[in-house]
């Protein structure tokens, strides 16, 4: 008897929600690349198998893996295992989209970070492409000489507008839970960078059914627990960087006695446990990782990821 699953067929937005990755790059990797073939509807939408979504997961290990998206359907010809470990970093793509991006940075145009920009987050995983290119160049140009800070800040402007451009008007397709995500001030790392981590964290969760609210950054306690109330928030996720100062631990520490059970903490200060009040989730690793432990927990619970 045949499984019954093997013949099911889901929509571009469901694939998205179940695999992380936008339809954006669904589409580039299929017309660009040729790496996945979906069915066609009588009106041209796209049908994925569930063989189509395994296949996406095995591309989204091989990236993780360092090796070239141009490359992955040779790879996939051949049918390794992701963790075969004949496969090398040798390829790793991170170093050569750093240079275009400071070739682009350089230039110090608007348009010619429109140009590399939109094919990098095109053809890789947001949250991938912002863990290896967009945050290290962001936080190397901020913590540079007055020619880097103003290339870093330009890169977070066009950053702020493009990725919040996206997700202001990506409308909740799943029924995840509703979260609400701020960044309290004197959180450890520069402005600029909290704020690119929380829109990308917002994407992130979009991509996963999730509800997001961005409250943005230096946001005090009393607007935070305003926001959540307002929000009906099932996780208040507050960012924080490496070595969050006083006013940020009073903040947390605020937010955790008024939302003790859906308090979660995000960004480098997840890893720092001295920081944070006992009431509060740690959600460490990638958004991904963070997103899909949230989807996993119960109402009301408490525990790290």
């Amino acid at each position: 008897m045949s499984d019954p699953d093997q013949h099911a067929v889901y929509p571009i937005r469901t694939v998205a929600e179940l695999t992380g990755i936008n339809p954006v790059t669904l589409r580039a990797w299929e017309r660009r690349y040729g790496l996945i073939r979906p069915q066609r509807t009588e009106k041209g939408h796209r049908l994925y198998t569930e063989a189509d979504i395994q296949r996406i997961r095995h591309i989204v290990a091989l990236l993780d893996r360092g090796i070239l998206i141009s490359r992955a359907r040779e790879i996939l010809a051949n049918d390794p295992e992701p963790e075969d470990t004949t496969l090398t970093q040798e390829s790793d793509p991170w170093p050569a989209w750093q240079q275009r991006l400071d070739g682009a940075l350089a230039r110090f145009e608007p348009a010619a970070l429109d140009g590399a920009l939109g094919e990098l987050l095109s053809l890789y995983p947001l949250d991938r492409a912002a863990a290896h290119v967009l945050i290290p160049t962001l936080e190397s140009r901020l913590a540079g000489n007055l020619e880097a800070a103003a290339e870093g800040q330009l890169l977070a402007v066009y950053l702020r507008g493009r990725l919040g451009h996206l997700i202001n008007r990506t409308q909740p397709h799943g029924h995840g839970l509703r979260l609400l995500l701020a960044t309290p001030a004197d959180g450890g790392e520069a402005t600029a960078t909290a704020t690119i981590r929380q829109i990308v964290f917002g994407l992130t969760a979009l991509a996963l059914g999730h509800r997001p609210t961005l409250l943005g950054e230096d946001v005090p306690a009393g607007a935070i627990i305003a926001g959540a109330r307002r929000a009906r928030a099932d996780r208040v996720i507050l960012h924080g960087g490496t070595r969050p100062g006083a006013q940020w631990q009073r903040t947390v520490a605020a937010v955790a006695a008024a939302w003790p059970e859906q308090l979660a903490i995000a960004g480098p200060a997840a890893d720092s446990p001295a920081f944070l009040p006992p009431e509060a989730t740690r959600l460490s690793g990638d958004p991904q990782q963070a997103c899909r432990y949230l989807d996993r927990m119960p109402d009301n619970s408490q525990g790290e990821a």
